[in-house]
């Protein structure tokens, strides 16, 4: 434990006794049942109503005072409220504070992935970086059209076994159509925590088989508005369930991270298509040979889905399509799905450089 961590400890310690006397003393003024705190969960986030409904009942108690009841009594009230303002304040510097160290751990875990070329490579190191944050398994995924496609796993201290949990995740990936946790954080691009994973109904039966999980986080990684990723962690070998800090470690990361990916895939999607266009231009006879000689839009393509794939072309995420063609977003992206299939592709990048190779032939 460095310095700094050293005194934000003995600083929440302060503020912890400090809400604890003043609920004691607070039941006793106001004559209203107050619950010890149990600081052995993350109370912070449970003190906030708690001091809110203190602070009610003392404001009830110190106007109902003003009709002549004493001095005395209303000096205690007003006390009590000064006593419930500032503790209000100092949680809240605490949390200002803890997010501050938040940052800048993950700014020194993704120092080693700043320098990445590819979405690839990127992901290839999140994992490992993602463990020095005090993860014991951190799994990076990408989400393509509700699939949920693992891409890199880091176990410290036991390669093979990411390894192997990769690979039955790639054998069958799982589906994201709102049977599993993983499906509600894409569909609401927010953070979840999942406990009890061995008997939850809500999590993919081959993976937490493969990885013996109890619980563990999962925050979403978030290109244009639209969930591209997943970050998972859990703490598997120091047998602790994750946290409130946990998943605010991962959410802090993988917003971090988010903006990289998201560059980075707008240059691998570049880099595609210069590759077709530099063929086309050097060999195109060479092009010409996978690709069939029609455009798309006559190979099977209906004409929902030709406008679908223009917009697609032009950049825009499946929310935008959805509202410029007036369908549910879930439509859109199963119109993406068609097309990848029909045009025989696996991403979107190969999606648009197959399209706009074929117009040009």
């Amino acid at each position: 434990m460095d310095a700094n961590t050293a005194v934000q400890a003995a600083e929440r310690t302060g503020v912890a006794e400090r809400y604890r006397d003043l609920c004691a003393d607070a039941s006793a003024a106001l004559g209203i049942d107050v619950p010890s705190p149990r600081f052995d969960l993350p109370w912070e986030n449970h003190a906030r109503p708690v001091l809110s409904r203190i602070w009610n009942a003392a404001m009830g108690e110190t106007l109902r005072s003003l009709d002549g009841t004493g001095s005395a009594r209303q000096r205690e009230l007003v006390d009590l409220l000064g006593r419930i303002r500032e503790v209000e304040a100092e949680l809240a510097e605490a949390r200002l504070a803890e997010r501050h160290v938040l940052l800048r751990r993950v700014a020194g875990a993704l120092a080693s992935v700043r320098d990445a070329r590819t979405v690839d490579e990127l992901l290839g190191r999140v994992p490992e970086a993602g463990c020095r944050l005090g993860f014991d398994r951190v799994l990076v995924s990408r989400v393509e059209d509700s699939v949920w496609r693992l891409h890199t796993m880091c176990v410290v201290r036991e390669p093979r076994w990411a390894d192997e949990i990769v690979a039955v995740g790639k054998a069958s990936p799982p589906q994201l159509d709102g049977r599993l946790v993983e499906a509600d954080v894409v569909r609401r691009a927010e953070p979840r925590l999942i406990f009890d994973a061995q008997h939850s109904d809500r999590v993919d039966r081959d993976l937490i088989r493969v990885t013996r999980s109890t619980s563990y986080g999962v925050a979403p990684l978030t290109v244009h508005g639209e969930v591209a990723g997943l970050l998972h962690g859990d703490c598997y070998h120091q047998r602790r369930d994750v946290d409130a800090t946990d998943q605010a470690l991962l959410s802090v990361m993988a917003e971090a991270l988010s903006h990289s990916l998201g560059r980075l895939m707008l240059m691998d999607g570049v880099a595609v298509l210069r590759g077709a266009a530099e063929a086309l231009m050097t060999n195109p006879a060479a092009v010409r040979g996978p690709v069939p000689p029609a455009p798309p839009a006559a190979a099977d393509l209906t004409a929902r889905e030709v406008q679908v794939m223009e917009l697609l072309a032009a950049g825009h995420s499946n929310r935008h399509i959805a509202r410029q063609l007036v369908i549910s977003e879930r439509t859109a992206k199963t119109h993406v799905t068609h097309i990848l299939r029909k045009l025989g592709v696996t991403s979107r990048a190969e999606a648009i450089a197959c399209w706009l190779t074929a117009r040009r032939s």
